[in-house]
């Protein structure tokens, strides 16, 4: 049973869905989709065998700069010595866990310089039994060498 009828909660990602796509700035949107099949050999897999579904011309809503932290701690994202990032997306197509974005260089502030953002966890806030807001915390995307400690 939900606290929230389905009808409110589709409402509420319609009206994130519409935010994001007139106020967010143009990305390109990389899913991975083979990720349940390289799980078993989860610590020897190499990144480049990770495959990946494109998505051009989507939408982003980026917050640079989170700077309420009391905020930021009620979520259960904490950082300590600099801001985290926090990405919001479309409900449709499902952004997943290790999911990478490129934003054109003009829209990313000169103390980060990078372009491709990947999405390492998930903010879910006052959720119950559904997700209304698509909401993700963003780190500069690492792509490390294999054979390197």
């Amino acid at each position: 049973m939900s606290l929230l009828p389905n009808a409110m909660v589709d409402s509420l990602r319609r009206a994130q869905d519409l935010a994001v796509t007139n106020y967010g700035i143009p990305c390109t949107l990389y899913i991975p989709n083979n990720l349940t099949t390289l799980e078993p050999n989860d610590v020897y897999t190499n990144p480049d065998n990770i495959t990946y579904d494109t998505y051009l011309n989507q939408k982003v809503w980026i917050e640079w700069y989170a700077k309420d932290l009391y905020k930021l701690r009620k979520m259960g994202v904490f950082a300590e010595h600099e801001l985290p990032v926090l990405g919001y997306f479309t409900n449709s197509p499902i952004v997943t866990i290790r999911s990478y974005i490129t934003v054109p260089i003009r829209y990313v502030p000169d103390s980060y310089g990078v372009e491709n953002w990947e999405v390492v966890e998930s903010v879910m806030v006052g959720t119950f039994s559904n997700q209304t807001i698509s909401k993700f915390k963003l780190a500069p995307l690492r792509k490390p060498t294999v054979g390197t400690i």
